[in-house]
C-alpha cells in the first residue's frame, strides 16, 4: 500500500515499478498494489506522485508474499517537470470549479446538520527511547517506552495524548446561525470543559470553498479563493474512471515563495465539478512558527443528486520548538460526519427558540460515558497506539514519582507550586530592588482547588531592607455560578509601595527580571497605597456582563512626588477617597480558557465595548474628595487577510471635579525598556495628566510583508508590522493649580503621540519596536525622542 506520510491517506494512481526490470502498475482508488518482484536484487522499486518526493525501495529488502507500507513525502520530485500548453487545463479546471463555488459550498445551503466525532491525538517523536530509559528523569517511567510504535510509520513515535468528543451540530444562513451540542467527551492528559469546546467542531472546521482557511489562528488563502489564480498554478494530471465516474486530478502550486499558501491536489467529479477528495500541505516555508508541516484531508460523500456533503477530514501539524532533531509533538484530529440533513424544515424551527447567534452547550454527564458505551458511540474503532494511550496514562498519573516530576515542571514554567491544600508562588516575584524598598522580598500563598472548588483565598507579604516596612495584600474570590452566565464575588484589602504591579497587563516592575531592563534616565515614582475592595461581577448573556466596585482608597506619596502636605483638607483623610464604580461591558461571542478559578480571553470576532462610571462621595470613611468620572472603551482585532490583522483601542474619557493628580486621569507610561502595548513607551509614569482626555491606538501586523521577498529574512521568518499612538488632553485653571507644573505636564488640548515600526518573530519569540515620539516634540532629550524595546510572546 502506498500512503501519504503525514496523514497516513492512501495514495490512488501513483506509478510502482522496478526501475531495470521495468514491470509496474498503479495503485487503485485505494492506494494498494501487486506487482512481481524483480529478479535482479540490485533492483529498486520505484513509487512516484505528483507533488510528492519519489520513494525507492531496494528489491533485496522486499519479503514476497508480505505487505509492504510505502509512504510517500509531500515534496518536488526529482523527475517532474512544468508543461506549457497552449491551453491551460488546470486554470479551466479552476474556473469551472469556481462557476460552482456559491452551490457547492455548504455555508449557502438554507440549513444543515449532523452528528460529528472528533478524534484528537498527540504523539511524541524524535527521540532515543534507549536514551530516554537511562535518563534520571525518566527512568522511573520507562514502561512508558513499551507503546512506542516502530512499525506504521517510517519513525517510531509515542502515543502521549487523546481525546474523544461527540456533538451534534446545525447551522442555519439566514438569520445566521450555529448551535452546538457536545453530548459526550473522553480524555487521558487532563480534564478541561474549555479545552473540550475548543475541540469542538464549531472551532476547527476547515472549510476549503471560503476564501481563507485558518491554521494556528493565521489566514492561508485558500485554492479556491476568488483570487487565487494570483497566488496559485493549476494542472491537471490524469483523469480516471471511479465507481463509474470520470474525475479528473487537479493539483495546485503556489507562485511565489514565502506566502501563506498550500500545495496539494484534489480529485474532482468532471460533469458536475464537485470536489471528491482533496489534501492540501503547508510547508516549511510558511511563515507559522513551531510547525514543521500541516496536512489537511477532506472526503466529500453524495447525499442527494446534487450535493456532496462532508465524510470525514483530518488534520496534522507537526510541532517542533527547538530544531529539527529536537522532541516533536505530532497533534493528528480526525473528525467523522453522519446523519446528516440539509435544507430541513425541521431545523428551521429548531433555530425559531435560539435568540443569539451561536451556542455552544455542553451536556452535565460528558465524563460519565463507560467504556462499552463508547464503543458504541465511536464512528470508528480505536487503533491499538489508541487502546495504549489509555492504558499507559492510567498508570502514569496514578505515579507518585510522575506526581512530584509534574509539580517541579509546573513550578518552573508558571512559578507556582502546589503543597496539599495550598498553592506557593509565584517565584519570581520572590526578590526584586527598587530604590524606595532596597532589597525587596515578597512571599504569596494561596489554596487550590482541593481546599475549595468555589473560593480562591489568597494573599502576600512583602518587606524592603531600606524602608523596613512590612507590606502585604489578602484577598478572597467566591465563584457563585460558573454556567452559563459566572457570578462572582471578590473582596481584597492591600497596602504596599506602587512597584507598577497594575502595569496595563504587561510585564510588573515586582519581579527579579525587570532589574535589568530600567530606563536609566527615568526618575521612578513611589507612592504607598492603602486599599479595601470589594467587587460583585455578574453576566446577563449575549455578551453582556456588569461588574459592580466598592472601594476605599488612601495613598501618601513617597518619591519625586508631590507631598501629602500640598493637598490640604478641611475635613476627611488627605489623598483618601471612597468610591462606587459600575463597569458594563459587551463582548459578543467572546471566548475563554477556562483555570480553575480565573477565565483567560481568547477574545472576540466582534468589538469589545466598556463603559465604567465611577462616583466619589465625600465624609464617608474619612473620603476627603467629591468627584464623577466616565470612561469608555471600543476594541476590536480584524482579519484583514491577505494583509495581516489591524488592532485598535479607541477610548475617552471626563473627570468631574478639582482633584489631587491621582484621581485624575494619569497617562499611562513606561519606566522599563520592555515593550507595552498598552502605554505610551517614551512616556515615563506620572509624567502627564488631565481631566478628559481621548485616543486611540492603532497597529497593524502585516506578517512576512517585505520580508519575503529575500531568502535569509523569508528563511529567518521575520514579521513586519506598525503602529500609532495618540491621545488628546486637557485639564481646567483649578486642576493645574492644585497639582502645579512641577512634577506633572500637561497636554493643554494638545496631543502626545508615537509611531513605532520594528521586527517581530525573531527567533520565533522576540519582538524588536522602534518608537519615536512626534509630539509634543519641542525641548526634549534624545533618549526621549526615540527609543528601542524589545518584549517577548508566543504565537504561531
Amino acid at each position: 500500500m502506498v500512503v501519504d506520510g503525514h496523514t497516513r491517506e492512501p495514495i490512488a494512481f501513483a506509478s510502482v515499478y522496478f526501475a531495470k526490470a521495468g514491470n509496474g502498475m498503479i495503485t487503485d482508488s485505494l492506494g494498494r498494489f501487486t506487482v512481481t518482484l524483480s529478479t535482479d536484487s540490485t533492483d529498486q522499486l520505484v513509487v512516484s506522485y505528483v507533488g510528492y518526493e519519489e520513494a525507492k525501495l531496494p528489491a533485496s529488502a522486499i519479503i514476497p508474499d508480505k505487505a509492504v507500507l510505502i509512504e510517500l513525502q509531500r515534496g518536488i520530485s526529482n523527475g517532474e517537470v512544468v508543461v506549457r500548453a497552449k491551453v491551460n487545463k488546470g486554470l479551466f479546471l479552476w474556473k469551472k470549479i469556481m462557476s460552482k463555488k456559491k452551490m457547492y459550498n455548504r455555508y449557502n445551503f438554507s440549513n444543515f446538520a449532523y452528528e460529528s466525532y472528533n478524534k484528537l491525538e498527540v504523539d511524541l517523536k524524535n527521540f532515543n527511547p534507549e536514551k530516554a530509559k537511562k535518563n534520571f528523569l525518566f527512568k522511573p517511567f520507562s514502561f512508558v517506552f513499551n507503546n512506542i510504535d516502530s512499525t506504521s510509520e517510517s519513525e517510531p513515535f509515542l502515543p502521549a495524548y487523546l481525546v474523544e468528543t461527540l456533538s451534534d451540530y446545525s447551522y442555519q444562513r439566514s438569520p445566521r446561525k450555529f448551535r452546538e451540542y457536545i453530548t459526550a467527551s473522553k480524555t487521558k492528559g487532563f480534564k478541561n470543559e474549555s479545552i473540550t469546546r475548543l475541540l469542538g467542531v464549531m472551532n476547527q472546521n476547515v472549510n476549503v470553498y471560503s476564501n481563507y482557511v485558518n491554521v494556528m489562528d493565521k489566514d492561508f488563502i485558500s485554492p479556491f479563493n476568488d483570487n487565487a489564480d494570483v497566488y496559485y498554478n493549476f494542472n491537471v494530471v490524469d483523469t480516471q474512471l471511479i465507481n463509474g465516474q470520470r474525475v479528473f486530478h487537479f493539483t495546485f502550486r503556489p507562485k511565489r515563495p514565502g506566502q501563506n499558501t498550500f500545495l496539494g491536489d484534489a480529485w474532482v467529479v468532471s460533469k458536475t465539478f464537485q470536489i471528491q477528495k482533496i489534501s492540501m500541505f503547508i510547508g516549511r516555508e510558511a511563515n507559522i512558527n513551531f510547525i514543521d508541516k500541516v496536512s489537511i484531508f477532506q472526503e466529500f460523500q453524495q447525499i442527494n443528486d446534487s450535493i456532496y456533503f462532508l465524510k470525514r477530514d483530518k488534520f496534522f501539524a507537526d510541532f517542533k520548538v527547538l530544531g529539527k532533531k529536537s522532541l516533536a509533538l505530532i497533534g493528528r484530529k480526525t473528525t467523522s460526519y453522519r446523519d446528516i440533513v440539509v435544507n430541513s424544515d425541521s431545523l428551521t424551527q429548531a433555530f425559531k427558540d435560539q435568540n443569539i447567534e451561536e451556542k455552544i452547550i455542553t451536556a452535565p454527564d460528558i465524563y460519565s460515558y463507560s467504556d462499552s458505551t463508547w464503543k458504541t458511540l465511536r464512528h470508528d474503532t480505536l487503533s491499538s497506539n489508541e487502546k495504549a494511550i489509555y492504558t499507559t496514562i492510567d498508570k502514569l498519573l496514578e505515579m507518585p514519582k510522575f506526581q512530584k516530576l509534574q509539580n517541579t515542571l509546573k513550578f518552573i514554567g508558571t512559578g507556582y507550586k502546589e503543597i496539599g491544600n495550598y498553592e506557593i508562588g509565584p517565584w519570581f516575584n520572590w526578590i526584586s530592588a527598587n530604590a524606595w524598598e532596597g532589597t525587596r522580598f515578597r512571599f504569596d500563598l494561596g489554596t487550590n482547588t482541593k481546599f475549595n472548588k468555589n473560593i480562591y483565598l489568597h494573599g502576600y507579604l512583602a518587606y524592603g531592607t531600606k524602608d523596613k516596612a512590612l507590606k502585604g495584600m489578602a484577598e478572597a474570590f467566591w465563584i457563585l455560578k460558573r454556567d452559563p452566565n459566572r457570578f462572582r464575588l471578590h473582596a481584597s484589602y492591600s497596602k504596599d509601595v506602587d512597584n507598577g504591579i497594575s502595569n496595563y497587563g504587561e510585564v510588573s516592575q515586582d519581579n527579579i527580571f525587570t532589574l535589568a531592563i530600567r530606563k536609566p534616565n527615568s526618575k521612578r515614582k513611589y507612592l504607598k497605597t492603602e486599599d479595601y475592595r470589594f467587587e460583585i461581577f455578574k453576566e446577563w448573556g449575549k455578551g453582556f456582563s456588569t461588574e459592580g466596585f466598592f472601594a476605599r482608597k488612601q495613598f501618601t506619596p513617597l518619591l519625586n512626588l508631590p507631598p501629602k502636605s500640598d493637598y490640604p483638607v478641611k475635613s476627611g483623610a488627605a489623598l483618601t477617597s471612597f468610591e462606587i464604580a459600575l463597569k458594563l461591558r459587551f463582548a459578543f461571542l467572546e471566548q475563554f480558557f477556562e483555570g480553575d478559578y480565573f477565565r483567560y480571553s481568547l477574545g472576540s470576532k466582534y468589538p469589545v465595548v466598556e463603559l465604567v462610571a465611577t462616583k466619589g462621595f465625600k465624609g464617608i470613611l474619612q473620603s476627603a474628595y467629591d468627584y464623577t468620572k466616565l470612561d469608555f472603551s471600543i476594541q476590536d482585532k480584524m482579519k484583514i487577510s491577505p494583509l495581516g490583522t489591524l488592532s485598535y483601542k479607541a477610548y475617552a474619557g471626563k473627570v468631574w471635579g478639582t482633584l489631587p493628580f491621582i484621581f485624575l486621569e494619569v497617562q499611562p507610561g513606561n519606566d522599563i525598556y520592555y515593550y507595552n502595548k498598552n502605554t505610551f513607551n517614551l512616556m515615563n509614569r506620572f509624567e502627564y495628566i488631565s481631566d478628559q482626555f481621548a485616543g486611540i491606538n492603532v497597529e497593524h501586523n502585516v506578517g512576512s510583508g517585505l520580508f519575503r521577498f529575500t531568502p535569509l529574512t523569508r528563511k529567518l521568518k521575520w514579521r513586519q508590522f506598525w503602529n500609532i499612538k495618540t491621545v488628546w488632553g486637557s485639564a481646567n485653571d483649578a486642576n493645574k493649580t492644585l497639582n502645579g507644573p512641577t512634577y506633572f505636564k500637561y497636554l493643554n488640548g494638545g496631543n502626545y503621540t508615537e509611531i513605532g515600526t520594528g521586527i517581530d518573530n525573531i527567533f520565533r519569540v522576540f519582538r524588536l519596536d522602534l518608537v519615536w515620539r512626534l509630539s509634543p516634540p519641542s525641548g526634549l532629550p534624545r533618549y526621549s525622542r526615540f527609543g528601542v524595546f524589545g518584549s517577548f510572546q508566543f504565537q504561531f
